[in-house]
C-alpha cells in the first residue's frame, strides 16, 4: 500500500484544524473549512459548534459534507435558521472564526457568486 504526499492544501487544513478548541463557534463553509472543523471536532474539540453557510447550527455530520444543501447537514443539526438569520450571527460577531473557500468571498467577507473564473 502506498500513500500519496500531503498537498499544501491537505497541510492547511490539518494546520487549521489543529488551531481550533473546545470553546470556539465556527461559520464554516464547505471543502477545506469543513474538512477542517470537522477533523478537529473527530481529534481533540469534540464541544466545538459548527455553523455552516445554509443555516444549520450545531452539525455533527457522519461524513464531510458534499454542498451546503447536503441532508446530512440538516440531519445532524440542533437547529435550522434562515440564512439572513444566520449572516446577521455572523455580522454581529457572534462567530470565533469563519472559514468560507477562498473563491466564494471577497476581501470583505462578501459572499459572491462565480459563473467560471469570473465573480458575478
Amino acid at each position: 500500500m502506498s500513500c500519496e504526499p500531503a498537498t499544501p492544501s491537505d497541510m492547511m487544513t490539518i494546520a487549521a484544524g489543529r488551531a481550533l478548541s473546545n470553546e470556539d463557534i465556527c461559520f464554516v463553509g464547505i471543502g477545506a473549512p469543513s474538512a477542517a472543523c470537522n477533523l478537529a471536532r473527530l481529534t481533540h474539540a469534540p464541544r466545538i459548534v459548527l455553523i455552516y453557510e445554509s443555516g444549520t447550527i450545531g452539525v455533527r455530520p457522519s461524513v464531510l459534507p458534499l454542498s451546503i444543501g447536503d441532508g446530512e447537514l440538516c440531519e445532524t443539526a440542533l437547529t435550522t435558521i434562515s440564512v439572513p438569520e444566520m449572516f446577521k450571527l455572523l455580522a454581529a460577531g457572534r462567530t470565533d472564526h469563519c472559514g468560507v473557500p477562498g473563491r466564494s468571498a471577497d476581501r470583505s467577507l462578501r459572499q459572491s457568486q462565480h459563473h467560471g473564473d469570473r465573480s458575478l
